[in-house]
């Protein structure tokens, strides 16, 4: 198995550790990220042994919230995150849970992720440090620290220094993850994915027709979170037809909607395609009439030249919010059709 272990909190850069060679590159330059294991700093994804008798999830979880609330001040947000090993968890607040969808939302798909305090406790089960950081895992609780925060201990603690070299000699073992479902509708637009261009349309048109058809509107929510293929979508609109052929079913759906008025529908599906050339599209929906779309940029002046430019194409549109995040600026756009 792959690992990639990303250097920093803002999850761009990192090193990938593949058939005992070691890579230094960006996240956005994999092709895939199939039998790849995401090793994210323990600061955005926390985690937490705790070994019990439970058989309700649910009181499983409110005890490790209650346990934390000894330590943090503010757990309101918290959510934790079930591992394949069933006294392995993962706390992580909801800025963080969204900023880490958005790193990984281009590949479509699920996603094994893990802490690199629970990795380093996996690989090398003794104290010791990479980078600039320290885990403490010999005894007690394991514990990540800064060096500068390590340095400041009195006792005599013995920690082994990593380095690139011991990483690429690492065996590969059943790492403890947790799978991330990434899918969102922003990946049908990247010209990276492996959806072929005109399956990617035929599925907007799809989804938007069905949207209309059934007046689901309410529910797109949901629709947005559901798999990560167009089987999965259909089973839910249709759970009583089995799936054979789905490009041919989806055809024949879309020639038993034929009749539909679909202006709004044209004006949607060749509105995004021309906005997803230029930028990155982050969430699509179709509401009450208007398309809502939001953007991520990378900046301020990004944000303002797409406006200038969205301006000078005559688009009815309002800004809905803009909100600042470690990826970039994510704003969200109303268009009315």
């Amino acid at each position: 198995m792959n690992v990639f272990i990303f250097n920093n909190s803002n999850l761009d850069d990192g090193i990938l550790i593949s058939d005992r060679s070691l890579k230094k590159l960006n996240v956005y330059e994999l092709a895939t990220s199939d039998r790849t294991l995401f090793v994210l700093p323990n600061e955005l994804l926390q985690y937490t042994e705790f070994k019990h008798d439970l058989k309700n999830n649910q009181n499983i979880h409110a005890s490790i919230i209650n346990n934390l609330t000894a330590f943090q001040n503010n757990t309101e947000e918290l959510t934790v995150l079930n591992t394949s090993n069933k006294y392995n968890f993962y706390t992580i607040n909801k800025t963080n849970q969204e900023a880490i969808k958005e790193v990984f939302s281009h590949f479509n798909t699920k996603i094994s992720i893990t802490s690199d305090l629970l990795f380093f406790k996996e690989i090398m089960n003794k104290n010791c440090s990479y980078l600039n950081n320290v885990y403490l895992i010999e005894s007690g609780d394991a514990v990540k620290l800064s060096l500068k925060s390590f340095e400041l201990l009195d006792d005599a603690i013995k920690v082994k220094a990593v380095s690139d070299l011991d990483l690429k000699k690492i065996k590969d073992i059943n790492y403890t993850s947790y799978q991330l479902n990434t899918f969102s509708i922003s990946s049908i637009f990247n010209l990276q994915n492996s959806l072929k261009p005109s399956l990617a349309l035929l599925f907007i048109v799809f989804s938007f027709y069905i949207i209309a058809f059934l007046n689901i509107n309410s529910n797109y929510s949901q629709i947005k979170k559901m798999g990560s293929t167009l089987e999965s979508i259909y089973s839910d609109i249709y759970p009583a037809d089995n799936i054979s052929d789905i490009n041919q079913q989806i055809e024949e759906k879309l020639d038993s909607l034929k009749n539909i008025e679909a202006s709004n529908l044209s004006k949607s599906i060749t509105l995004l395609k021309n906005l997803s050339e230029s930028i990155k599209i982050v969430e699509a929906e179709f509401s009450q009439g208007d398309l809502l779309i939001k953007y991520l940029f990378n900046n301020d002046a990004e944000e303002s030249i797409f406006v200038n430019q969205q301006n000078r194409l005559n688009y009815n549109f309002t800004i809905i919010e803009t909100r600042t995040t470690q990826l970039g600026k994510i704003t969200t756009i109303s268009y009315e059709l």
